[in-house]
């Protein structure tokens, strides 16, 4: 420091350099445990947040969605909301007092701008497809931004998820918007425009929050030896994600490591209509779900026939790709091979599609039982995305195989879970 610093101007040079760290740390993010800011989809500084209302700040500045002083130029930017939010965001994180859907774009902070239009964000909006679409080439888009897939029939209730985050994880607070249980704002990078690089990761899991989870060699799914990824939509020589030639897994994130940082638990739910088939599960919960070699067949658990069915007749067989080597003996699958993950498609019927299932699974569509039209759901055509009988008739799969299920009411020369 220079020597006209020293002395009496000394508490003044400490002041001001303190003041210039801390608007460096707000303004000027620096690393952080899992990456900088300025390299995540949010802190682009070509393509990051960039809230309409907010001028003179470039896209991914920290004002277009923190507001130290709730103003820029003496007033303050669109929405007013009133009194100061945690976190000093614009807006309240989460409308707490909203139990379940529909949502509407000022329950959830992230709504704000993840809306196809009519948002904050310049342009108006950001489009994000379904899960099937993005990364398995599905040609429907049912809806086109994230406040539309939580407004489907089957969708991730956002109650649930702040009040068991707050309930299992240190990092999450009662004024946490629930999306952060599963992405870090300050790191989720651009996946979806990059859906086979698994470096562009936009999720943490809950009990690692500062760490991206995907974007390590030892986070993706093939580290299941046995397992492969589904076709991609309209082809029988390319798969997930993104229509990709190579099949080992080593592109796909570790999904089943990151859902059963919460799904490993019986989870309350708040959605009228939705409980657990398995009726060993805590009524108003969902199944605990044991994805290990000793819990679900889709799981790591052997295989107590071949997978060609030749054991008996009634268990039919497996297409491909799962009917090759090297998983022809054994399969795991990833749980967005039949979930998306934020919601599922409206579904009208018998059976509508209550657990996220996809509308979209090993290039097969899943319509009605009897060609009613992909508004509808059915059990059968489901399953035969990867199977080839049906013994309990159209609507009856779901009777015996659900997460957890061993037998119950059914028959059948086997032990142990059998989905």
């Amino acid at each position: 420091m220079k020597s006209e610093l020293k002395g009496k101007n000394s508490h003044k040079a400490t002041n001001s350099f303190l003041l210039l760290f801390f608007c460096t740390g707000i303004l000027l993010p620096l690393e952080a445990a899992g990456g900088s800011y300025t390299q995540s989809a949010h802190g682009d500084s070509g393509g990051g947040v960039a809230r309409s209302s907010v001028t003179g700040y470039a896209a991914g500045n920290c004002s277009h969605c923190h507001e130290q002083h709730a103003s820029v130029d003496g007033e303050e930017p669109l929405p007013v909301s009133g009194d100061a939010s945690p976190f000093a965001v614009f807006s309240d994180g989460f409308n707490d007092s909203v139990q379940f859907g529909p949502y509407v774009m000022t329950d959830n902070f992230c709504f704000y701008c993840h809306v196809s239009s009519g948002g904050l964000q310049n342009g108006g909006g950001i489009n994000n497809y379904q899960y099937s679409n993005t990364f398995g080439g599905y040609t429907t888009n049912w809806v086109t931004d994230i406040l539309g897939a939580f407004n489907l029939t089957s969708y991730h209730n956002l109650y649930d998820i702040q009040n068991f985050a707050e309930s299992k994880f240190s990092f999450f607070k009662q004024s946490s918007n629930p999306c952060v249980a599963c992405h870090n704002p300050h790191l989720a990078k651009n996946r979806k425009d990059h859906p086979s690089d698994a470096d562009y990761t936009t999720i943490s899991k809950p009990s690692d929050h500062d760490n991206l989870w995907g974007d390590a060699a030892n986070e993706r799914m093939s580290n299941y030896t046995s397992y492969r990824p589904p076709y991609y939509y309209g082809s029988t020589s390319t798969y997930e994600p993104g229509g990709v030639v190579l099949h080992d897994g080593s592109l796909q994130t570790d999904y089943n490591a990151f859902c059963l940082d919460c799904h490993q638990y019986e989870v309350p739910v708040s959605t009228p209509g939705v409980t657990s088939m398995n009726p060993n599960t805590t009524n108003g919960y969902l199944t605990a779900i044991d994805w290990g070699s000793s819990g679900d067949m889709h799981g790591e658990r052997a295989r107590l026939f071949g997978v060609g069915g030749n054991a008996t007749g009634c268990i039919g067989t497996i297409i491909a790709p799962y009917n090759t080597a090297p998983v022809q003996n054994n399969y795991v699958l990833s749980c967005l091979d039949c979930h998306d993950p934020h919601g599922s498609i409206l579904t009208t019927g018998n059976r509508p599609s209550t657990y996220l299932l996809r509308k979209e699974v090993n290039n097969n569509k899943v319509d009605g039982c009897s060609g009613g039209g992909e508004q509808y759901f059915c059990e059968s055509d489901f399953c035969f995305s990867c199977h080839t009988n049906s013994h309990a008739g159209p609507q009856g799969c779901f009777g015996c195989h659900y997460h957890g299920g061993e037998n119950i009411n059914c028959g059948g020369p086997w032990t142990g879970p059998n989905f």
